[in-house]
């Protein structure tokens, strides 16, 4: 039985689009040999599809087998516990899972192929954002079961950077993170980007300028939306450039963004992305939104075959600027999920944020709050002001309310808050995933 195959850190460079299809393609065939054999979930659901494995020659053929969705593995997790059917026999060195946010975490196995080539990937991601052996990474993800903290970390190693893993503030308070990157020179931060803000605002609440008193030329980011107002705001807090990377457990480290910041690379020797119609699954053309489907051509255990991953976006063909062959994948508009029916119109939360961003007077907490009040969806937008701005008035609020009304479509009421208010410092620190909606409506 052939294996995955190995990764690079460097993108392999192909001649043509020609030459990386017949490279999938073959990887393809690999995989679905691979996981006929040795996993069950995809042998009874390809069987249940009338597919013949045989059949799967190429890229072309990929839309003959069905799509998987998250309901899937979870029900295949309850039929088949603690590990379900869809991980396979394969000899496993490492458990992650999800964060469980939106339900029980689903436990995803590696094997040690699995590991180092999601290492490498990590590596890949990094060496395009600058990071060299000169360099101090202080990992500021929790080093948990969420499993960007390890790989990204691993990821740095394989390019000689000195990693600082202290974690998230659950584990290394905000105040002692500071400390320590004054203190041990950290030139690069992996966080997520509402703690990359946090942390801003805790420095300037110590009398420190984020810009002046560190030495942070660069932060990279994963695990939630970073959408451009967000980045924006942490490049102008710590004078560093703030990059984006796409990736979940069940997929690894399948997109990157480059020194362009234009889009997201998919490293596409490992990995075959559609975009396709939520409702109908009809293949989309480049360019337009929809639905992401994955599928992981090189891991063994666990992989994912047509996964429906839940957000959306688009495909990018044209050429970066960078050089790199790799289609992009655009800013993530939002996940299925996350959209908020509002009187029947759909509302992304990555919009209102994107909106409240842009108002320089607030901080990085927000809520959206949804109710119903007598059948009717009420709306409410709660935010803090931001260090050092005091107590906000009515006209801000009206300010706010109107942008989110024109960019957003929606009718919001507005309430601002001092700093600090709606949540406490040591809560926010202790998340793995920023998570700002509270809807408050009745199920069913």
């Amino acid at each position: 039985m052939p294996e995955a195959h190995p990764l690079t850190i460097t993108p392999p460079s192909f001649a043509d689009r020609g030459e990386l299809a017949a490279f999938q393609a073959s990887a393809l065939r690999r995989l679905i040999a691979r996981t006929w054999q040795r996993i069950p979930f995809y042998r009874r659901m390809w069987r249940e599809a009338g597919v013949d494995p045989d059949s799967i020659k190429g890229i072309a053929d990929l839309a003959r087998l069905p799509v998987v969705r998250k309901q899937d593995l979870e029900n295949d997790l309850r039929a088949h516990p603690p590990f379900g059917s869809f991980q396979g026999d394969f000899p496993s060195v490492r458990l992650q899972a999800s964060s469980g946010s939106t339900g029980k975490p689903k436990p995803v196995l590696h094997t040690r192929t699995d590991w180092e080539n999601i290492a490498t990937l990590w590596a890949r991601r990094l060496a395009a954002q600058g990071v060299g052996p000169t360099d101090r990474v202080q990992v500021a993800f929790a080093f948990a079961l969420f499993i960007p903290s390890f790989t990204s970390a691993e990821g740095a190693m394989k390019l000689g950077a000195l990693v600082i893993p202290t974690s998230s503030g659950a584990i290394t308070p905000s105040a002692r993170q500071l400390e320590l990157a004054r203190d041990w020179g950290t030139t690069v931060v992996g966080t997520t980007g509402g703690y990359a803000l946090h942390l801003a605002s805790v420095a300037r609440e110590q009398g420190l300028d984020p810009k002046r008193d560190f030495n942070i030329r660069a932060m990279y980011h994963t695990g939630e939306p970073l959408v451009e107002e967000t980045r924006r705001r942490i490049e102008e807090a710590w004078g560093c450039k703030s990059y984006n990377n796409y990736g979940s457990v069940e997929t690894g480290a399948p997109a990157w963004e480059c020194a362009r910041q234009n889009g997201l690379h998919i490293n596409e020797d490992a990995y075959l992305f559609e975009v396709v119609d939520p409702d109908t699954l009809a293949p989309v053309p480049d360019g337009e939104e929809g639905a992401l489907v994955i599928t992981s051509l090189f891991k063994e255990a666990a992989p994912v075959i047509r996964y429906m991953i839940g957000d959306i976006a688009a495909i990018w063909s044209e050429p970066c600027g960078c050089g790199c062959g790799f289609r992009r994948l655009s800013p993530i508009r939002g996940r299925i999920d996350d959209m908020l029916k509002i009187q029947g119109a759909p509302v992304y939360p990555t919009a209102i944020e994107a909106t409240l961003r842009q108002f320089q007077q607030l901080g990085p907490e927000f809520r959206i709050v949804v109710e119903r009040d007598n059948g009717v969806d009420r709306l409410e937008i709660r935010a803090e002001c931001g260090h050092g701005h005091g107590v906000p008035d009515a006209e801000l609020a009206d300010q706010v309310k109107r942008a989110i009304k024109e960019r957003v479509g929606c009718t919001a009421s507005v309430a601002l808050h001092p700093f600090g208010s709606l949540t406490l410092p040591e809560e926010v620190a202790k998340r793995t995933k920023n998570r700002y909606v509270l809807d408050l409506r009745p199920k069913g």
